[in-house]
């Protein structure tokens, strides 16, 4: 037999909007009634019946999150992208919050998804999990003023966009210092995309870094096939480059396999360095030396500010979380 909230009344001998404002731990109840309605609810082993609350304030506490198009089809490329729907799935459901995927393989497509998901009113708001320059779901939530938060900084300076991220051009010169004080001096940033703003920040650490040392920086590289890939150990022979800075793990790991084939040793005659700390960083030797940009708090902080925006309990802006070195094995010791 279904438990009701009247049965509850009744057990606890209060009236049913008593056990009501009781369940949503309203200042108005004593603690003496709310101690018996919360005896008797464990007694009955009461329900709140969550989808009808839900419909009645016009909320359902489901939140979306938003995919780059660049990741679909490439889960298993992007451990960054699997750990952070994890972390923020598990957040969001200690504040009684679930979450929905809205993923395509266009920009144009991504905006019919989310527009969708917001005209049927499937989601209360979003989380953006990537920050590109003047792509249009990031234009539509603006103008609608849809409630979101973005993981990574806007590419402009929007009061609008609340945001969670790590200093990324501290990340990139971090990176590249590391590699400086090893010994490095011809050193080359490497990436997946041109166009997303995380790398471009890496990429303007590692140019600044190597010019606080007196270095001459090179043009970010971009690896997208196997062409590419080749062009790249073409120019690591021609300007004799000791140590490579990369966008993040994943690509790392995948410049393994090709250095190997060219005859390079990683952590002897090239170093590598990655970014993110992933899971893959130590599934292979040598292991990678990285930087932890710590996502578990990334997407507790994001997860967190999303329920405080829709709850209007806003205590902070945006967040930027620390970063630091893991040192393992790719990086050789040239000083």
């Amino acid at each position: 037999m279904v438990v009701t909230i009247k049965d509850v009344a009744k057990r606890a001998g209060v009236a049913t909007s008593t056990v009501s404002r009781t369940l949503k731990n309203q200042a108005s109840i004593s603690e003496a009634t709310k101690a018996k309605v919360h005896k008797a609810v464990k007694e009955l082993g009461y329900v709140p019946n969550v989808a009808a609350r839900n419909l009645a304030s016009k909320a359902t506490k489901n939140i979306g999150l938003i995919l780059p198009p660049t990741t679909v089809g490439k889960s298993s490329e992007q451990p960054f992208f699997m750990e952070l729907i994890s972390e923020i799935s598990q957040e969001l459901n200690n504040s009684r919050y679930t979450a929905s995927i809205a993923s395509a393989q266009t920009f144009d497509q991504l905006l019919d998804v989310v527009q969708m998901m917001q005209q049927q009113k499937s989601v209360d708001g979003f989380m953006l999990l990537y920050s590109i320059e003047n792509e249009p779901v990031t234009n539509y939530l603006l103008k609608e003023k849809i409630p979101f938060v973005m993981i990574g900084r806007p590419n402009e300076n929007n009061s609008q966009i609340r945001y969670i991220d790590n200093d990324n051009i501290s990340v990139g010169r971090t990176a590249t210092k590391f590699l400086i004080d090893k010994g490095h001096q011809n050193i080359i940033f490497v990436s997946r995309s041109l166009k997303e703003f995380v790398f471009q920040e890496r990429y303007a650490g590692y140019k600044l870094e190597m010019e606080r040392n007196g270095l001459d920086s090179k043009e970010m590289f971009c690896t997208e096939d196997a062409v590419s890939f080749e062009k790249l150990v073409k120019c690591l022979e021609e300007h004799k480059i000791t140590a490579i800075a990369c966008c993040d793990d994943v690509l790392a790991i995948k410049l393994l396999p090709v250095l190997s084939k060219y005859n390079y040793q990683v952590g002897g005659d090239i170093s590598i360095i990655g970014v993110n700390n992933s899971i893959f960083a130590t599934l292979f030797h040598p292991y990678l030396t990285t930087i932890n940009i710590h996502l578990s708090e990334l997407a507790k902080q994001g997860a967190n500010l999303i329920v405080e925006i829709l709850n209007d309990k806003v205590t902070k802006a945006n967040y930027i979380i620390p970063h630091e070195i893991v040192v393992r094995e790719t990086v050789s010791d040239l000083s």
